[in-house]
Protein backbone atom coordinates (compact mmCIF):
# COMPACT_ATOMS: atom_id res chain seq x y z
CA UNK A 1 0.00 0.00 0.00
CA UNK A 2 1.35 3.43 -0.95
CA UNK A 3 2.05 5.90 1.82
CA UNK A 4 1.22 9.58 1.46
CA UNK A 5 4.34 11.67 1.87
CA UNK A 6 4.63 14.27 4.62
CA UNK A 7 4.99 16.96 1.96
CA UNK A 8 1.69 15.91 0.38
CA UNK A 9 -0.05 15.84 3.80
CA UNK A 10 1.27 19.33 4.53
CA UNK A 11 0.00 20.56 1.16
CA UNK A 12 -3.47 19.12 1.84
CA UNK A 13 -3.56 20.74 5.29
CA UNK A 14 -2.67 24.11 3.74
CA UNK A 15 -4.93 23.97 0.70
CA UNK A 16 -8.13 22.31 1.93
CA UNK A 17 -10.36 24.81 3.72
CA UNK A 18 -12.00 23.41 6.85
CA UNK A 19 -14.87 25.84 6.38
CA UNK A 20 -15.59 24.54 2.87
CA UNK A 21 -15.13 20.95 4.01
CA UNK A 22 -17.62 21.41 6.88
CA UNK A 23 -20.13 23.22 4.68
CA UNK A 24 -19.87 20.51 2.01
CA UNK A 25 -20.80 18.06 4.79
CA UNK A 26 -23.98 20.10 5.48
CA UNK A 27 -22.66 21.72 8.67
CA UNK A 28 -24.12 25.21 9.02
CA UNK A 29 -21.50 27.66 10.21
CA UNK A 30 -21.97 31.16 11.59
CA UNK A 31 -19.20 33.72 11.81
CA UNK A 32 -18.25 34.60 15.39
CA UNK A 33 -15.42 37.14 15.45
CA UNK A 34 -12.53 35.63 13.52
CA UNK A 35 -13.88 32.08 13.92
CA UNK A 36 -16.90 30.08 12.77
CA UNK A 37 -19.27 28.10 15.01
CA UNK A 38 -21.47 25.13 14.19
CA UNK A 39 -22.97 21.94 15.54
CA UNK A 40 -20.32 19.27 16.06
CA UNK A 41 -20.94 16.29 13.74
CA UNK A 42 -19.16 13.88 16.09
CA UNK A 43 -21.71 13.91 18.92
CA UNK A 44 -25.39 14.76 19.48
CA UNK A 45 -24.92 18.51 19.62
CA UNK A 46 -27.84 20.80 20.52
CA UNK A 47 -25.83 24.03 20.87
CA UNK A 48 -22.94 25.00 18.58
CA UNK A 49 -19.72 23.67 20.09
CA UNK A 50 -17.64 23.22 16.94
CA UNK A 51 -15.19 26.09 16.44
CA UNK A 52 -13.26 26.48 13.19
CA UNK A 53 -10.38 28.93 13.00
CA UNK A 54 -9.86 29.84 9.33
CA UNK A 55 -6.63 31.67 10.17
CA UNK A 56 -5.02 28.45 11.42
CA UNK A 57 -7.30 26.07 9.47
CA UNK A 58 -7.95 24.13 12.68
CA UNK A 59 -11.12 22.91 14.42
CA UNK A 60 -11.99 22.21 18.04
CA UNK A 61 -15.10 20.86 19.75
CA UNK A 62 -15.76 22.64 23.02
CA UNK A 63 -18.53 20.16 23.86
CA UNK A 64 -18.65 16.44 24.59
CA UNK A 65 -15.83 15.54 22.20
CA UNK A 66 -13.27 18.02 23.46
CA UNK A 67 -11.24 17.05 20.39
CA UNK A 68 -9.69 19.07 17.61
CA UNK A 69 -7.28 19.06 14.76
CA UNK A 70 -6.73 19.88 11.11
CA UNK A 71 -8.43 18.72 7.90
CA UNK A 72 -6.85 15.28 8.18
CA UNK A 73 -8.00 14.68 11.73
Amino acid sequence: MARISNAELDRIKREVSLIRLAESSSIELKKHGKDYLGLCPFHDDKEPSLVISPEKNLWHCLGACNEGGDVIQ
